[in-house]
């Protein structure tokens, strides 16, 4: 496969690692303090989309008019596993054990590949996350807890995407707590907060 731009950061060999995926623009180390923030000991992996958009760093592409290219995020998501599968083998992870971190763009690929694809980790924090594709989905999730965020005056992602996510997750019996703060389309203490406490329930 192509060269993967990836960067890992060691941690406690017992605990579970992390998958640091992250926002449009981002990059492999984007969400490293917050990753800290919420999982101060355990390994952290973090993997750049490979698509640029005017510069900036995303997991799948956007057509000219701003919608969504189903076909570059169906092809992309299937890379960014085979990625995951290469760099947790590299590192001596376990990636039947990740935990997903994932921010506005990576955590949109992040809830596509648990609704529509194969993926080796049942649990996720999705900061600011959109449904892309709506199509009905035949994913068994009944072992995979969700932590998911929404800003109600978020420009980005709207109240009806956002519950009909939580919908399809839910559909697929996953376990979802979802928060929703008054805030727009940025990481807030709050919500990192309400994501601390989830983690600590759910370890």
């Amino acid at each position: 496969m192509t060269d993967i731009h990836a960067a890992f950061f060691s941690g406690h060999t017992e605990l579970a690692p992390v998958l640091m995926l992250h926002g449009t623009g981002g990059d492999e180390s984007d969400l490293l303090p917050i990753a800290t923030f919420l999982f101060p000991q355990h390994p952290k992996l973090g993997i750049r989309g490979r698509v640029s958009e005017n510069g900036s760093n995303r997991y799948f592409m956007r057509h000219t008019d701003g919608t969504f290219d189903l076909d570059s995020l169906s092809h992309e998501t299937d890379w960014l596993l085979e990625a995951i599968q290469t760099k947790t083998t590299e590192h001596h992870l376990d990636a039947s054990r990740l935990i997903v971190l994932g921010f506005s763009n990576g955590a949109n690929v992040a809830a596509y590949a648990m609704l529509h694809k194969t993926v080796p980790f049942k649990r996720a924090v999705l900061l600011h996350p959109m449904l892309i594709d709506p199509a009905e989905s035949v994913a068994n999730l009944a072992d995979t807890r969700v932590f998911t965020s929404y800003g109600d005056v978020d420009p980005i992602v709207s109240k009806d995407n956002f519950d009909a996510l939580t919908a399809q997750l839910t559909a697929q019996q996953a376990s979802v707590e979802p928060f929703k703060n008054h805030q727009s389309h940025h990481l807030t203490q709050a919500e990192l907060l309400a994501a601390k406490d989830w983690l600590t329930k759910n370890a």
